[in-house]
């Protein structure tokens, strides 16, 4: 009995879809810091957010 293994596909991205997630996170982040004047990055690790999204949070 023999299996044969595949590889997994690695999902490939449109410039513009990568460029649109940017805008979009940045107005999140602009929305966050009218409201509460900082982000308190604690608290959104406590709401479950990934930390993926919170390290390009603080990159952008």
């Amino acid at each position: 009995m023999s299996t044969t293994v595949t590889a997994t596909k690695k999902k490939a991205y449109s410039p513009a879809s990568l460029e649109a997630g940017d805008r979009l996170l940045k107005a999140v982040k602009e929305k966050l810091l009218r409201e509460k004047g900082k982000i308190d990055y604690a608290s959104l690790r406590r709401d479950g957010y990934s930390e993926t999204l919170i390290a390009r949070l603080q990159a952008i």
